[in-house]
């Protein structure tokens, strides 16, 4: 199974069409009479589409050798499920090549056919976003192509954090129901009020905001139960936000005056305070790009939302933001698209969800549609599904989560219909399994878990039940595994 985003025509083809048009017709024979003659009245349209096209349908031989080399997968990303055929996914190529490769190479189970650049196979593994060049070669041109994919893991464990008893609970995922069973539970600091899985599903980290420490975790991969490695103090005041990067060992924290920055010993999982960045404005959130290029924030009170430049060696951030854009009051909570060029904020007392679109070389945000309402007014949190098609978001003051189907393409939010499905009493953490089956929410002053089925072809929410945590549960989180 796969999901992919279509890509827009080349402007540099088309421009360049133009250009050869011109000087074509300066040298044209005497008289032809098909549509690739240039005296013919239908050889501009010819060329038009020949040099805009990528599916080979207009090539005349008057472009042979002129014409530059294109591969294109129709899709610029790729979700593909663990475990799970992908069938056979064929490129355009616009001439015969002689040679095909991916840097880095595919992932296990995923196969590259090395003459034609056909992608196929099963992958045996779950993976985040991770970006691919393919590079088709024959013996006179080149061309490469980036092409991001996506391998969902198999849902594994739910963690809860208990903000009234600061007890973090742990539960496995029945994979054909989304059933959740308590494995037991531990203490963290006080006010555990944030929590990150690290890209390879090891860790459990907890920002505690009451004791200006962190928690770090980790998981039984048997039984999710959690074992602490260590409490360290945050690097700042008031942590309240915590976040992976997705390819380097590094944690980055949000504190009320900073934002800190730890290294992951890869072996130990033991934390190290490498770099500390002072921030203006008190912040809810922050959230790093799929690729670890950018670390987005909300300001709280500046009703603002900043992004940083993450060094691509180091992984450390830019002193100062590269960009600050107005937002609604009370910016709260952040969810990426699935192909990361969509950001999505929720606001803390607002009935509105911001989307802005992310250009990916440069971190840079633009809003491009109106704001999205929602039924609630007192926002929880909000959560997309790995795939990339729903949007779901907790709202405390009417006991419901709205529903929402996002544009692959643009990430424009639709309601659903119905758009809201009811909950336990007063709705605030949510989270959607690795795999988007499953939609798992805290209930914080029932003092429960809710359970939900995704529907795949619309997804609508279906109850499943619930499970009781400890005192306030605030936060929740899902955590996958690979065989």
């Amino acid at each position: 199974m796969f999901i992919f985003v279509k890509k827009q025509s080349n402007i540099v083809n088309i421009l360049f069409s133009f250009f050869f048009i011109l000087s074509t017709l300066r040298c044209a024979p005497t008289k032809f009479n098909g549509a690739c003659d240039p005296e013919s009245e239908n050889f501009l349209f010819s060329a038009l589409l020949e040099f805009g096209s990528t599916d080979g349908s207009f090539l005349c031989p008057l472009f042979s050798g002129l014409n530059p080399l294109r591969l294109d997968y129709g899709t610029d990303f790729l979700v593909i499920k663990q475990g799970e055929p992908i069938g056979n996914l064929k490129p355009f190529v616009s001439e015969p090549i002689d040679h095909c490769e991916s840097t880095p190479p595919l992932p296990p189970g995923i196969i590259l056919n090395d003459i034609n650049c056909e992608i196929s196979g099963t992958s045996t593994v779950g993976l985040n976003a991770t970006k691919y060049l393919i590079t088709a070669k024959n013996q006179n041109k080149q061309i490469s192509t980036s092409l991001v994919i996506k391998s969902l893991f198999v849902p594994k464990f739910v963690f809860v954090a208990n903000l009234g008893s600061n007890l973090i609970f742990s539960y496995t995922i029945d994979t054909t129901t989304g059933v959740l069973n308590t494995t037991g539970f531990v203490a963290a600091g006080g006010g555990p009020e944030s929590m990150a899985i690290s890209p390879n599903q090891k860790y459990l980290t907890i920002a505690n905001r009451n004791t200006n420490n962190i928690s770090h975790f980790s998981i039984n991969q048997t039984n999710g139960n959690l074992n602490l490695i260590g409490d360290v103090s945050s690097g700042g005041n008031t942590p309240i936000s915590v976040n992976y990067h997705p390819t380097k060992d590094l944690i980055y924290i949000r504190n009320s005056d900073n934002i800190s920055i730890f290294s992951v010993n890869p072996t130990t999982g033991n934390l190290g305070l490498i770099n500390t960045v002072p921030t203006p404005y008190a912040s809810s959130n922050i959230l790093v790009d799929h690729f670890g290029n950018f670390l987005y924030e909300t300001f709280y009170n500046g009703n603002l939302i900043g992004a940083y430049r993450i060094d691509l060696v180091t992984g450390l951030l830019s002193p100062n933001p590269i960009q600050t854009i107005p937002t609604d009051i009370r910016p709260k909570k952040m969810a990426f698209h699935a192909n990361g060029k969509t950001l999505y904020v929720s606001y803390d007392t607002s009935s509105h969800i911001s989307t802005f679109q992310i250009d990916t070389n440069t971190g840079y945000m633009s809003s491009v549609f109106p704001q999205t309402s929602s039924t609630g007014v007192v926002s929880g949190t909000i959560t997309t599904d790995p795939i990339g098609r729903f949007l779901y978001m907790t709202n405390r003051d009417t006991n419901t989560i709205s529903m929402y189907a996002t544009s692959p393409l643009t990430g424009e939010l639709v309601p659903l219909s119905p758009n809201t499905i009811a909950t336990g009493t007063e709705p605030l953490g949510i989270t959607v399994d690795p795999s988007g089956n499953f939609l798992y929410n805290t209930n914080i002053a029932a003092g429960t878990a809710g359970i939900f089925l995704i529907n795949q072809s619309n997804g609508i929410l279906t109850p499943n039940g619930n499970v009781g945590t400890s005192t306030s549960p605030a936060v929740i989180l899902t955590a996958g595994t690979n065989p």
